[in-house]
């Protein structure tokens, strides 16, 4: 932090100033820039301890201190600002870049994102340790799993917002809730589901089976939900961790899908399409996170009109990103 005054430095200020502007300036150079207190000043200047908080006061009022802080959070606390007041969002937080990026994503960035959204969700346990809490799985959830050092809450619940089951193992190897849960001293409760059925038929089934039933009842009732933004390309991880087939995502992408959004794809407006992935996943529906306290969690260039038409759709209320994505959505 820098501060800077319209008057003359004086290391030496006489005993009795000649006027109130004078003293106002001498008052404010030896408190911000001589770093005495207020007592030391009334001593050197000859006045009151009154006197001398009103000179300050007079100088913040008047212009003649400025205060500037240099630290660089203070590029991303204005860039967080800003995406506040253009999208509407309740809080935003921004990570700033690492310079690493090389193929729209570097492993620093994510990790750094993934702190940042580790150390909000320990916030919210904190906020309501006996809180219901749904949690998304994928390389950035489970990241944030890693990353996650929060308070003790015996009471607080953790469950899946889809199902955690995959084509090509028992259990999917992104799974966050069992990682917090752990690690809050909390439950954790899963869908013991597919994240996609085989069929619609075979989706209606599950979701009326009561163990499923009872997990996605809590999941819809959550305090809180959280989930990463993945990009409607091969490069998403619901493509190359094999969840979805390429004939798939090209029926995604058919129906005008940009993202997903918890396993559910969506348009360049935020609004969730009509597709058969989305027909077939198990797990929290779309419109559930728009009526709670969503956040959205992304990391890397590519993501970023996937951000983009989330936020336009109201999907997530807070989003915790890099400052790649952050100047990307602000056009800077």
């Amino acid at each position: 932090m820098e501060t800077t005054l319209a008057g003359p430095p004086a290391d030496h200020a006489p005993a009795a100033p000649p006027g109130d502007a004078e003293a106002m300036v001498r008052a404010a150079w030896l408190y911000f820039v001589g770093e005495m207190n207020q007592s030391e000043i009334a001593d050197r200047l000859g006045l009151s301890r009154v006197k001398v908080n009103r000179l300050i006061a007079a100088a913040r009022a008047e212009g003649v201190v400025h205060i500037r802080i240099t630290h660089p959070s203070v590029e991303m606390i204005a860039l967080e600002n800003e995406l506040c007041c253009a999208f509407g969002l309740d809080a935003c937080s921004v990570t700033p870049a690492s310079g690493q990026e090389e193929r729209g994503e570097s492993e620093i960035d994510k990790r750094f994102v993934a702190i940042a959204a580790a150390e909000t969700l320990a916030r919210a346990v904190a906020a309501k340790p006996d809180g219901v809490f749904a949690l998304s799985w994928g390389t950035t959830m489970a990241a944030v799993a890693q990353a996650y050092r929060g308070p003790r809450a015996p009471r607080a619940r953790f469950v899946s917002v889809m199902g955690s089951l995959t084509r090509k193992a028992a259990s999917n190897p992104f799974e966050v809730v069992h990682r917090v849960a752990e690690r809050t001293g909390g439950e954790g409760y899963f869908l013991p589901a597919p994240y996609l059925a085989d069929t619609i038929a075979d989706r209606d089934v599950l979701v009326a089976q009561r163990t499923v039933r009872t997990a996605l009842d809590l999941a819809n009732a959550a305090d809180v939900a959280m989930s990463g933004v993945t990009e409607a390309t091969l490069e998403s991880f619901l493509v190359t961790q094999k969840l979805i087939t390429e004939g798939e995502l090209r029926d995604a992408r058919a129906a005008g899908s940009v993202g997903s959004f918890a396993g559910l794809f969506f348009d360049a407006e935020g609004a969730f399409v009509d597709c058969d992935v989305n027909r077939r996943r198990v797990g929290v529906p779309g419109d559930t996170f728009r009526s709670r306290c969503t956040i959205g969690v992304a990391s890397g260039r590519l993501k970023t009109e996937s951000v983009r038409a989330a936020l336009k759709g109201r999907i997530f209320r807070h989003l915790i990103t890099d400052e790649t994505i952050a100047r990307g959505l602000l056009h800077r």
